[in-house]
């Protein structure tokens, strides 16, 4: 359909840099002119990237290309809350950093093929002054290339924030499954928890655009004090 021609380029704009995190879009008149279509077309595009995250409307403003910032991170991508208390944004600690060849399970959830190599992150996420998430992150070499420890130790933004400012990579939803099970001797020591203490595993695999997978992660959780948190909003 028209709409999703228009919508597609909005995305390609995002995705160049020609559209950059925090820039006001043009008008809906002004975008219709470029695209050639009608006001209504260009709205129906618009609303439709509104509702997926990837625009923001502030009234009496504008429309904005929407950042992954600590607010959006906070809403769309952290479901882990106090039982008692209310949420708080993580402070996260860089626990290790390396390259190598993808595994089977990491090529899988990246749809890498041949022998790729993923950058692994490996961070610990403190709440209430506490370490509570252990978090394994796998992302392909070739999506960020040039990606280092220091620019991660140093950035200023959530690590979903970084993949977008400096590599262009928008991270508009991710798939999760959940389960339980015994925590492993590397997470135990870094959540100071005895080894077989039972955790919350998440598994998710952050997509960008069209659907393609950015990010595998792993987190193991401590759920002793702390909850998984699904909020769902209504659908119109």
């Amino acid at each position: 359909m028209l709409y999703r021609q228009v919508k597609r380029q909005l995305i390609n704009d995002i995705q160049s840099g020609f559209a950059a995190p925090g820039a006001a879009l043009p008008n809906e008149k002004d975008l219709a002119q470029r695209f050639q279509v009608s006001v209504g077309t260009v709205r129906r595009a618009v609303d439709e990237l509104v509702a997926e995250h990837v625009l923001l409307r502030q009234q009496g403003r504008g429309t904005f290309v929407g950042k992954l910032d600590r607010e959006r991170f906070m809403f769309q991508f952290f479901k882990i809350a106090p039982r008692d208390g209310p949420s708080e944004f993580p402070e996260v600690r860089l626990h290790k950093f390396s390259k190598s060849r993808a595994n089977q399970l990491e090529a899988q959830a990246l749809g890498l093929h041949g022998n790729q190599s993923v950058f692994r992150i490996e961070n610990v996420l403190h709440l209430q002054g506490k370490p509570v998430i252990h978090d394994k992150i796998a992302i392909s070499e070739a999506m960020f290339p040039g990606l280092n420890q220091a620019a991660l130790t140093a950035r200023t933004t959530t690590i979903y924030g970084h993949y977008q400012s400096a590599f262009g990579v928008t991270i508009v939803e991710a798939d999760e499954r959940v389960r339980s099970e015994a925590v492993l001797t590397d997470s135990a020591q870094l959540l100071n928890l005895d080894e077989g203490t039972p955790v919350l595993r998440i598994d998710r695999v952050a997509h960008t655009f069209d659907r393609k997978p950015a990010e595998f992660r792993i987190s193991i959780v401590d759920t002793r004090s702390f909850d998984y948190v699904s909020r769902m909003r209504e659908m119109t």
